[in-house]
């Protein structure tokens, strides 16, 4: 999208774009009063192309540039109407990571319907710098599983030479190596493949790895958001998801496989979800931890 300018005969000078742009790209000329003239300068390249000045004016004078035209709909000045806090908190509450998959397909038209979701997430500077891979090939997946899994045998096999290796590990891995849960987590996960299961992706049928260039904590900070989107709009559909960080860590890790998925170079895996139709209802919403919550006020 490519902010052109303002189409003057349209144009109310109400200054909605000027206070409401963040690059502060729009201008007043001629006074401040209401027959002032309102106009867009960006001689920098400043404009993140977020659509704030087409959004906020009413008039619709903003011109513009781009491949699919702005949306409208009955609501969308006042979103709180749309639906109620109490409706979208218990919608909230009721998501579950999914770990039990029917054997049914996700079709095409779901698919398209969580990626458009992710589409319209908020990213920093609207970098909107994602790219996706959606895998329903189960050969395909079925390679990251036994990846993952040649990764967990090789930690099990490290966790018997822990004596050796302490001394070269971060505290952090330290600990984690000396947890007796973490050589029983390993066992568990590979018990369950010798068993014939899909203890990776349990045996959903599409999984979704979102990836871009890497700008700091704020990458995985976007990817984060696009992802509960996309959660969001699959449970709405009646689908499950779960996010999967045994394999986004090996993607990090891992060149080859990197490769192998197409992901460009510079580009890195910042979340692995899996999506399908859920094998299992839930009737209670879990309890969670009281918040805490440090109030800065007068």
């Amino acid at each position: 999208m490519e902010i052109l300018g303002i189409e003057q005969e349209k144009c109310i000078q109400c200054k909605s774009c000027v206070q409401d742009c963040p690059a502060k790209l729009f201008h007043v000329t001629g006074g401040e009063d209401s027959e002032a003239t309102i106009y867009f300068n960006d001689i920098y390249g400043s404009c993140i192309k977020c659509g704030h000045c087409i959004a906020t004016c009413p008039k619709d004078a903003i011109k513009f540039k781009a491949p699919d035209s702005p949306m409208t709909w009955e609501g969308i000045e006042n979103p709180s109407s749309l639906v109620s806090y109490d409706t979208l908190l218990n919608f909230l509450r009721a998501r579950r990571s999914i770990r039990q998959y029917k054997q049914e397909p996700v079709s095409d038209e779901d698919i398209n319907a969580v990626l458009e979701a992710m589409r319209y997430a908020p990213s920093a500077s609207n970098a909107q710098s994602w790219s996706y891979i959606v895998i329903t090939d189960p050969v395909k997946k079925q390679l990251l599983v036994e990846e993952t899994i040649q990764t967990f045998k090789l930690l099990r096999k490290l966790l018997k030479l822990s004596w050796l290796i302490k001394p070269f590990l971060s505290s952090n891995l330290k600990k984690t190596v000396s947890d007796p849960s973490t050589k029983h987590s390993l066992d568990r996960i590979l018990s369950e493949y010798n068993a014939g299961r899909d203890p990776v992706f349990h045996s959903a049928p599409c999984v979704i790895i979102l990836y871009s260039p890497s700008y700091g904590h704020m990458a995985g900070c976007d990817a984060g958001l696009a992802f509960m989107h996309g959660m969001l709009a699959a449970q709405s559909r009646g689908l499950g998801t779960c996010w999967i960080g045994y394999v986004q860590e090996i993607l990090y890790r891992s060149k080859k496989t990197r490769e192998w998925l197409g992901i460009p170079k510079k580009q890195k895996p910042w979340g692995v979800m899996t999506l399908g139709h859920p094998a299992v209802k839930y009737h209670r919403v879990p309890m969670r931890n009281a918040l805490r919550v440090t109030r800065l006020s007068e």
